[in-house]
């Protein structure tokens, strides 16, 4: 893909102003789009502090249809990429509430931005959604797109019914959707809800990390590689209407992964294994086939864990308040 793909074109990034999306914005600064950003009315917008005055920032929220609506009109995009969502329910605690969750952000949200891109009838030409391979659940490794899902938390569930939806809306909306699973993403800008920035926090305070045991396997992918993927896909009309897996097609035990985070960090901390019980929707074995994705857009990941678990802890470093006080 050349820098040039979507110069000028306009494109809408819901969830700009989060990890993956903050991302993906920056990107398409670089590529010259005219670029929209979606972002919650309480959002700080932090992350995308260097691009302000090169996008345009909307807030609504997902469950406002009419704010949606304006924004759409307003916005007019060719390229629309959805990464906004609740990513925090990944298990059911006390009275289900999680349940809500899901549903209000990820299913209805969802389905109200498809229905305001139908309704104002908006000249797209593809609508990317992130979505996971944890849709495919405790199901038979490497996965593959044409299994049948098993989600073990709210948040999958709400991702496999958009899976269902927009297969169903197929024939109805006047443009494609592609769903994008992907691994789990790392990289400079994470929350510390996430087990890598949080380590690496650990690693500068020179605080021993408890865990669970590490022996679950997980698929890694470094953020600026699940952009070019997007970006890929958003470009590959063979990819339109499809599910697509993007990963590294790697499967790596957990605790090897943050053996590695915790060498390049330099650090002299122990990784106290099996501290942390397992959770009861714990997957054992996740990774993906990248054989229909390297098929349909002649891709794959560029970014070994080494070099993004360098960039990512360089990044930290940087903007760490503890790191900088012992700088």
């Amino acid at each position: 893909m050349t820098p040039e793909t979507l110069k000028d074109k306009r494109v809408l990034v819901s969830g700009g102003s989060g990890f993956i999306g903050s991302h993906l914005a920056r990107r398409m600064v670089q590529e010259r789009a005219i670029v929209h950003i979606l972002v919650r009315q309480e959002s700080t917008c932090w992350r995308i502090d260097n691009i302000k005055d090169s996008v345009s920032i909307h807030r609504a929220e997902l469950n406002d249809m009419e704010g949606l609506r304006a924004i759409v009109a307003a916005a007019k995009p060719e390229y629309v990429f959805h990464v906004a969502g609740n990513s925090r329910v990944r298990r059911l605690e006390g009275d289900l509430a999680q349940l809500d969750e899901s549903l209000d952000v990820n299913v209805r949200g969802t389905l109200n931005l498809l229905r305001a891109l139908y309704i104002e009838n908006v000249k797209l030409r593809v609508f990317l959604r992130a979505a996971g391979l944890e849709e495919y659940g405790r199901g038979p490794v490497p996965y593959v797109e044409t299994q049948r899902e098993e989600p073990v938390s709210p948040y999958s569930a709400s991702q496999v019914a958009i899976t269902q939806y927009v297969q169903m809306l197929r024939d109805t909306l006047q443009f494609p959707v592609v769903s994008l699973r992907f691994a789990l993403v790392y990289g400079p800008a994470q929350s510390m809800d996430f087990m890598v920035p949080t380590l690496i926090e650990h690693c500068f305070r020179g605080e021993d990390f408890e865990m669970s045991s590490g022996e679950q396997t997980r698929d890694w992918i470094y953020v600026d590689d699940v952009v070019d993927a997007a970006l890929c896909a958003a470009v590959t009309p063979a990819s339109y209407g499809e599910i697509i897996n993007i990963g590294s097609g790697q499967e790596i035990k957990v605790h090897d992964f943050a053996r590695l985070v915790v060498d390049l960090a330099g650090a002299k901390i122990e990784l106290r294994l099996g501290r942390r019980r397992t959770r009861l929707s714990e997957i054992q074995r996740l990774w993906c086939s990248m054989e229909k994705t390297r098929k349909l857009l002649d891709w794959m990941p560029q970014t070994s864990p080494e070099e993004g678990l360098k960039k990512t802890i360089a990044w930290y470093r940087e903007h760490s308040p503890k790191a900088a006080e012992e700088m």
